[in-house]
């Protein structure tokens, strides 16, 4: 299911329904479109565009639905953003993934995906080396512990080797 947007203003929250009449279904696919293409110019540094999109980007939405209310053509084409609704959850997913893998590489700063959990690289960095050596106490912990205990079992088979009690 695809989030809302955290910039479009007046958008309304996708959820599901099965409630919802034809109008709702198309403004939430439309809405959609919005968001990804306010992804697009935040991803290129657009951010007047994105803006643009968030302020003036529901008032055409509102009337390509009207539109679509009144003209079959258009009412075809917006339809088909529907049907696609959807993948939106695999596509809203992937987002903050690229968006990171982008952020890692150097092709846009981390401050523009913020609000996705977007992190600097070097924050990643570090979060990955502290897995890796709490990983690596573990397994050197786990070592030490079957050791001792090998130590023990040693002992034990040699205490009773000394005494007489091997059955051999």
């Amino acid at each position: 299911m695809p989030r809302a947007s955290s910039t479009i203003k007046d958008a309304p929250p996708i959820a599901e329904s099965n409630n919802k009449t034809k109008a709702e279904l198309r403004q939430e696919a439309l809405n959609g479109v919005l968001q990804v293409g306010q992804l697009a110019a935040l991803t290129f540094g657009q951010f007047s565009d994105a803006g643009a999109i968030g302020m003036h980007g529901p008032k055409l939405v509102s009337e390509v639905v009207a539109l679509a209310d009144n003209n079959s053509k258009v009412a075809s084409k917006v339809d088909l953003l529907i049907e696609i609704g959807p993948y939106a959850g695999i596509v809203a997913a992937a987002i903050p993934f690229l968006a990171q893998l982008f952020v890692n590489h150097g092709i846009v700063k981390a401050e523009v995906f913020a609000n996705a959990g977007v992190v600097p690289p070097e924050q990643l960095d570090q979060q990955m080396k502290l897995v890796i050596m709490q990983r690596t106490l573990d397994a050197q912990k786990e070592q030490a512990r079957m050791e001792a205990e090998m130590r023990e079992a040693m002992q034990e088979f040699q205490n009773a080797n000394m005494n007489g009690q091997n059955d051999q």
